[in-house]
């Protein structure tokens, strides 16, 4: 038999008893649906999940512009690579000194986005 003796007041408004109350429908009563509730309730995971989350959505808003810039102009680059190449103009120099860079600059960026993602990724899982 439940040993459920203590009681907890509660104020509320109108508008908030009435959220209670439909909240509650599927349950015996609207102390079950709260006791339920609490269990559920774990606000350091919640609070740290949150974060977690905006953490994510502010990496992909600082690197979306970059990350079109960046793609259009390696684009261009490969494009202008492989028409130097079937021309035979694309020699060993050009490739060391310009095209090279460029990519490990670009490669250089993207390890880092995935260094973020994977840390924001990491705190997300250990919540």
């Amino acid at each position: 038999m439940d040993n459920k003796t203590k009681r907890l007041w509660v104020r509320l408004s109108p508008e908030d008893e009435r959220l209670f109350k439909e909240k509650a429908s599927k349950y015996h009563s609207v102390s079950a649906m709260v006791r339920d509730a609490v269990r559920q309730f774990n606000d350091i995971a919640t609070v740290g999940k949150i974060d977690a989350l905006n953490d994510m959505v502010s990496l992909y808003r600082k690197y979306q512009q970059e990350l079109s810039w960046l793609g259009g102009n390696f684009n261009q680059a490969m494009k202008r690579a492989n028409e130097l190449a079937i021309g035979g103009m694309l020699d060993k120099l050009y490739y060391e000194r310009v095209i090279l860079p460029q990519c490990n600059k670009i490669i250089d960026f993207l390890e880092d986005i995935k260094r973020e993602q994977h840390a924001i990724a990491k705190k997300i899982v250990k919540l």
